[in-house]
């Protein structure tokens, strides 16, 4: 073999072993990529849940199920730490609080169990719902249609502002993909003002200390 023929060949080889190792590259990277959102789930929740998935009457688990895209999130961007998937075998009704400037946002994605009381700051932190997200002054009841899938599990901390942030909250919210079809007999009603003072704190005196 001539010293062309050999350099040919030579470049030849190197070449294939290139496009081998890229073709190991890419092969690897997308086995990473499709990496399960059961696994994600396994591993944000051993660093940033606080609380558990409950299990709420009505509800049936269904573990093969698979979690959409952007429910599960990582810390500070709000969403869910950990979700199970579940089916309604009767009618539950949920409750949301929402926009009035914005009527897409009545019916939207996140619901909780409970009907909103008490104080409003406590309301957002329980269910991490920054001021920019919704001035909460609507609220909505719902009955679930018997059939319908839902993601439960406690929310995600979020990050309102630079200055501002929401901690992991151990309260189950809701997650429903499409409320428009798979609720019923919805309910509103119009939120109003009322205030209550602050309560006092009781400072005993020294000698009675």
């Amino acid at each position: 073999m001539s010293k062309l023929q050999k350099s040919a060949h030579l470049g030849t080889h190197n070449h294939l072993v290139r496009l081998a190792v890229l073709s190991s590259s890419m092969l690897l990277l997308a086995a990473c990529t499709s990496t399960s959102v059961t696994t994600q789930e396994v591993a944000q929740s051993a660093t940033s849940c606080v609380g558990n998935i409950d299990n709420h009457p009505g509800l049936t688990a269904v573990p093969d199920a698979s979690i959409p895209k952007g429910v599960v999130l990582p810390a500070e961007q709000g969403g869910l730490c950990k979700g199970q998937v579940f089916v309604t075998t009767k009618e539950i009704t949920i409750w949301r609080a929402w926009n009035s400037e914005y009527s897409g946002s009545k019916l939207g994605k996140w619901w909780t169990f409970d009907k909103p009381k008490g104080s409003i700051s406590k309301y957002r932190r329980d269910n991490v719902i920054c001021p920019s997200y919704s001035p909460l002054d609507m609220l909505v009841s719902c009955k679930i249609k018997v059939g319908t899938q839902v993601v439960i599990g406690p929310g995600q901390s979020a990050k309102c502002s630079s200055y501002f942030s929401y901690p992991a909250s151990k309260t189950n919210q809701i997650y429903l993909a499409d409320a428009q079809s798979s609720t019923a007999e919805c309910q509103s009603y119009d939120g109003r003002f009322s205030w209550r003072s602050e309560p006092k704190q009781i400072v005993k005196a020294a000698e009675s200390l």
